[in-house]
């Protein structure tokens, strides 16, 4: 796969908190965004990967009518959330690398203002988004040993890894809480220059950070993702037709799909939870690329917490185990420390699209016409702690 298949078009919706359109009409703005971005039409159009229900409401059909397409020759689907983002990128690169498709569509939009939104527990047949009631019915076993004793939302997972990191790292409260500061805090400086963030408006400091509701302990209110509306698109071909298109192509060197335990609410009762983390997903990720952590100049991370953006560092070899938070406080995260990280704000601060706003932040910086544009930049990692993730090259 290494630099066979390039992406081609990025496109994106905008970021609100209750968008006047339909999740399907939000994918299509990002699509066409795409094509138009790549130069292509749609009827050139013959794969398309997406998140799978329930994490992405907009299906093929719909898109399918909504562009005018004859008919998909490859499509495919990648549940569970984040671990989606490197598996629908390797599923693209891999059709068009076999010749399955050559113009693939990626795609995922997200409409949190008209139903369930992730902050909350999920919503069963009785209960309304309207009156905000919840049915405490767990749909498998995994859940019967959460949902009964309150741990309800993801966020409330996250709390618990950072909250078991904290011990096994041996840190004060106040360690954690400098370490996830500052990471919410760059972040928010990053998508206060960034016209498409959520955030843009809104500077974060520390008597901020420090002064808002712990949600679940240790983390903040700051320290979570956004809830939001949008999409976000890619085009990818093979390199040799990118190269004739509009813009410059950008190379997937490598992109990796992990399946790790942590992702059901049984996954809490592993020995230890920090192993949720594989590093084998990274060694395969870089032995597939041709690279390694020092060749990586940016890294966008998924950071539906503050805790993941620290865990990501250590989860991608960039810093050793246990001193990632030592890593932010000191070292950083911004434009001029030695990793820049979430370079248009992240979850945190842009928007929450399950990681693919990463990607095309990545794209944009590796084109050299990002916002907050780095220093010459060639090679990037997008990914989650769980090891699914992409490098990628101009």
């Amino acid at each position: 796969m290494r630099r066979e298949v390039a992406i081609a078009g990025i496109g994106q919706s905008e970021f609100s908190k209750a968008s006047p359109y339909p999740a399907w009409e939000l994918a299509l703005q990002a699509i066409l965004g795409a094509l138009a971005d790549a130069g292509v039409e749609g009827s050139e159009v013959d794969g398309m990967c997406r998140f799978a229900p329930p994490f992405e409401p907009v299906s093929e059909p719909m898109v399918v009518r909504g562009l005018g397409i004859r008919e998909l020759s490859f499509f495919a689907e990648s549940p569970l959330g984040g671990e989606a983002l490197g598996a629908v990128i390797a599923h693209a690169a891999a059709a068009v690398s076999t010749g399955l498709a050559n113009v693939v569509v990626v795609y995922r939009a997200l409409k949190q203002s008209g139903g369930a939104r992730f902050g909350r527990a999920d919503q069963g047949p009785a209960g309304s988004a309207a009156t905000g009631e919840h049915v405490l019915v767990p749909e498998d076993e995994n859940r019967s040993f959460a949902w009964p004793y309150g741990l309800l939302s993801p966020g409330q997972l996250f709390a618990l890894w950072a909250a078991r990191y904290q011990y096994v790292h041996g840190l004060r409260e106040e360690d954690l809480a400098r370490a996830l500061g500052s990471v919410a805090i760059q972040q928010r400086r990053y998508a206060n220059e960034n016209p498409a963030a959520l955030m843009r408006d809104r500077v974060l400091d520390w008597d901020t950070y420090l002064g808002a509701r712990m949600i679940s302990r240790p983390l903040r209110l700051f320290d979570l993702c956004l809830e939001n509306d949008g999409a976000c698109a890619l085009v990818l071909t093979s390199a040799r037709r990118a190269r004739a298109l509009r813009e410059d192509p950008v190379y997937v060197l490598s992109a990796t799909q992990t399946l790790a335990p942590y992702r059901e609410p049984m996954g809490l009762y592993t020995d230890d939870l920090l192993e949720s983390f594989p590093p084998a997903a990274a060694e395969r990720l870089y032995r597939t690329a041709g690279v390694g952590p020092r060749d990586i100049d940016f890294a966008e991370l998924y950071d539906a917490t503050s805790f993941m953006t620290v865990k990501g560092l250590e989860s991608y070899g960039f810093v050793p185990e246990g001193s990632g938070w030592k890593h932010v406080t000191e070292a950083g995260i911004g434009p001029d420390s030695p990793l820049p990280v979430n370079t248009h704000g992240g979850h945190l601060s842009e928007g929450y699209l399950h990681g693919m706003n990463g990607v095309t932040e990545a794209v944009r910086q590796l084109r050299g016409t990002a916002v907050n544009q780095l220093r010459d930049p060639e090679v990037a990692l997008v990914g989650a702690p769980s090891g699914s993730a992409m490098i990628l090259s101009r």
